[in-house]
């Protein structure tokens, strides 16, 4: 028996984990090499100790002092535990214990051996994962795309804000619920086409996608679908009134074309006899004035200028957002809108015009006030008895 003894107390010392006895009364009983090499202390500093006022932080004395009492009365079943311990140095070092009960010959319990694991790194890694985790799920809450991702059973998995709000329902109308419960006939779509082959062969798209909603009130998004392990990242942003905006430029573009078709007809007949020019004449003067009327009640801004930039003509919205008068546009030239480092490309942007006849492009203007507005220009090349002119339709993208 003493050989037995001898050997376990060998085998306490010598081993390569942390180890420790603890008494019924939480005083330190033994501890091995290994501990004492971790935390710092000799085995003297330790043995002897009440383990949980001497060397747990204060914060969590009384949970570890509990999981230690119930452990010994036999109301817990299980045998694992993790703490932090004070180290010498100061620093606090995470162990998971396993626990093991010890009686005397007579059976009664006497007190736990515990083996430690330090965990130390692992926790603080996960910490800053957790971090790290917590902090991007706000950045995604707080965009003004829509986010969400979509698992392989086509369920809800991640929806900020912004995506729930497109869609009309509450987040939790959403998280765990698969598209085609939460929108019936989605799947019939050619959205969820595309979002099926994203899904199967990890292709990722982008469309503009027109939506109806339960209600009949249709929506346009633009969508941005990647593959993300675990499903399919969905990025969009609401272009409803894009569209809209786009579909009155191109009423205003469509009126404007008439126009000039009706201008271009009239003028083909201006030798006709002497009555009938004087009618036509009338009819010109009533057609130009109702066009005027037109141009000048346009939410866009439209100039008329030569092939060189000149200004002939500038509408009422013109004047409003430029800050020139119409006296003023007719002394400019288009240049003059422009920043300086813009000017040096309007030639190569004038006989484009001319020679494509249509153009549309993005670029920065500068107003009256040098204060600056990102805009969408949409040229068309007119052609009249007079020469050719460009037609500039101005929509500020600014917002």
């Amino acid at each position: 028996m003493e050989t037995q003894n001898n050997l376990a107390q060998l085998f306490f010392d010598d081993a390569d984990a942390f180890m420790i006895a603890i008494g019924s009364d939480e005083i330190v009983t033994d501890v091995n090499k290994k501990a004492c090499e971790i935390l710092g202390y000799s085995r003297n500093e330790i043995k002897g100790k009440n383990w949980f006022d001497s060397f747990l932080p204060k914060a969590k004395r009384e949970d570890a002092r509990r999981f230690f009492h119930d452990m010994l009365s036999g109301t817990l079943c299980h045998v694992h535990s993790e703490h932090p311990v004070i180290a010498k140095q100061g620093g606090e070092r995470i162990f998971n214990f396993h626990n093991v009960l010890v009686s005397n010959g007579k059976g009664n319990i006497i007190g736990i051996l515990s083996s430690g694991e330090e965990v130390t790194e692992q926790r603080r890694k996960e910490k800053a994962l957790k971090e790290v985790e917590n902090q991007l799920k706000i950045s995604l809450d707080c965009m003004i795309e829509g986010c969400q991702i979509i698992d392989y059973d086509w369920r809800y998995v991640y929806v900020n804000e912004a995506a729930a709000k497109q869609g009309r329902k509450a987040k939790e109308e959403l998280l765990g619920y698969p598209m085609m419960q939460v929108y019936p006939g989605i799947d019939r779509t050619e959205m969820f086409s595309h979002l099926r082959n994203c899904m199967t062969n990890r292709v990722p798209h982008q469309m503009d996608n027109e939506f109806t909603f339960p209600d009949g009130i249709k929506g346009w998004f633009e969508l941005h679908m990647e593959p993300v392990p675990g499903g399919v990242l969905i990025l969009s942003v609401d272009i409803t009134k894009n569209k809209e905006v786009e579909a009155e430029i191109n009423k205003y573009r469509f009126r404007l074309e008439e126009v000039v078709a009706q201008r271009t007809a009239e003028c083909a007949k201006v030798n006709e006899e002497l009555t009938r020019e004087i009618h036509e004449h009338q009819k010109m003067e009533e057609g130009f004035k109702l066009r005027a009327m037109i141009l000048d009640n346009a939410r866009e801004a439209i100039f008329l200028v030569n092939t060189k930039g000149d200004f002939a003509y500038a509408n009422e919205a013109a004047s409003k957002a430029y800050g020139y008068s119409l006296d003023e546009f007719l002394n400019m030239n288009i240049r003059s809108l422009l920043q300086p480092q813009d000017v040096p490309s309007i030639e190569s942007l004038l006989r484009n015009i001319v020679e494509k006849v249509l153009i549309s492009h993005e670029m920065v203007h500068v107003r009256k006030d040098n204060s600056l507005m990102s805009v969408k220009v949409h040229n068309s090349l007119v052609k009249t008895l007079h020469g050719r002119f460009i037609v500039v339709v101005v929509r500020e993208i600014s917002a």
